[in-house]
């Protein structure tokens, strides 16, 4: 079903362009760009799988939608020639789907949901803005929790901050590594692992003992 809507959107609506682009128009009988259904279609075409689509969508997109890295604020977002003060929400948020995920990775979200990290050691209390995670996943067979953390805005590196591990089964007999070097700026608070670290780029794991 969503297959045939698909292309029954593709077959009255997309629009070819002599660049070898292509976008999206709001109804059948238009040319014009329509940023929103456009955005909606490269991330529904990357879902499934139809790469000659994404290819000529993704490549107008990233010719007329400004793609921006906004590297004060670590954030990466189009501004669609909109000319506002903030990047517009609703058009990003669909077309970072397209950004971030491969083919048949939005129906496994739903049909083969991972609950088994909702048990698993995590990473909270991280102070974004000033600190993100790049990386952060748990090794089952390893009993590793890995994280990378890196400094969100240029003005926050080397500030002093922590994180803490939850769901740890015993907080206080695990080994830290930081970038592959043993590292005791760690501690037991309230049945978590508090980690004492900078606003750097650096690379943890947590092993439980």
């Amino acid at each position: 079903m969503a297959w045939r809507f698909y292309e029954l959107a593709k077959r009255n609506c997309l629009v070819e362009r002599a660049d070898g682009t292509a976008h999206m128009a709001p109804a059948p009988g238009h040319t014009r760009d329509d940023i929103l259904t456009t955005a909606l279609t490269l991330s529904f075409a990357n879902e499934l799988g139809d790469t000659a689509t994404v290819q000529k969508l993704r490549a107008y997109a990233e010719a007329h939608y400004e793609p921006t890295w906004d590297r004060e604020a670590g954030e990466f977002y189009y501004l669609f020639g909109l000319r506002e003060p903030y990047p517009r929400g609703q058009y990003n948020a669909n077309l970072m789907i397209s950004e971030v995920a491969g083919a048949g990775a939005w129906s496994r979200l739903f049909n083969q949901p991972n609950l088994e990290k909702f048990e698993e050691p995590t990473a909270c209390g991280v102070k974004y803005p000033e600190m993100g995670l790049s990386q952060a996943y748990y090794d089952r067979n390893r009993r590793t929790l890995v994280l990378e953390t890196y400094p969100v805005t240029q003005s926050a590196i080397g500030k002093p901050t922590s994180f803490r591990i939850k769901h740890l089964t015993q907080p206080g007999n695990c080994t830290v590594l930081a970038d592959n070097v043993p590292y005791g700026l760690s501690s037991v608070r309230d049945g978590e692992l508090e980690i004492t670290t900078t606003v750097v780029r650096k690379s943890f794991q947590i092993i439980e003992g």
